[in-house]
């Protein structure tokens, strides 16, 4: 699969001593990213932005990937809610897209793990807006 970018994820996940929202940064290397920006007329000028990103598991390391039920904190995952960017942000902490203002922010809305065909056609396939 061919990439273009990397992508920095940002995964929420409730802390159990604080009981508060999280945010854990990771950066995946490999991606093919397909953004799409635009405003809805429809609805009045609203946010009609969309992403489509393929990430190729041959291509990145996903030993410490978790499936979204079984995310704590640890490792790392796709789930949705998540917040992603394209590129490496320098930013570690976060509390949500307003820390994020100077960047292109996408929140995830569908994850797909396609792991079909030979290995290297596995990946995972997200979409957000």
């Amino acid at each position: 699969m061919t990439t273009n970018t990397n992508m920095t994820v940002y995964n929420q996940y409730t802390d159990p001593t604080t009981k508060n929202v999280v945010f854990k940064k990771h950066l995946i290397d490999y991606v093919m990213w397909d953004d799409s920006l635009g405003v809805n007329l429809n609805q009045g000028y609203e946010n009609a932005d969309k992403v489509n990103v393929y990430i190729p598991k041959d291509k990145n390391d996903i030993s410490q990937y978790k499936k979204p039920k079984e995310y704590n904190g640890t490792g790392w995952t796709l789930q949705n809610g998540d917040i992603i960017v394209k590129g490496n942000v320098n930013i570690d902490q976060v509390t949500g897209v307003k820390d994020l203002k100077n960047y292109d922010v996408f929140r995830i809305t569908v994850m797909d793990d396609k792991d079909f065909g030979s290995k290297c056609m596995h990946h995972f396939e997200i979409r957000g807006n």
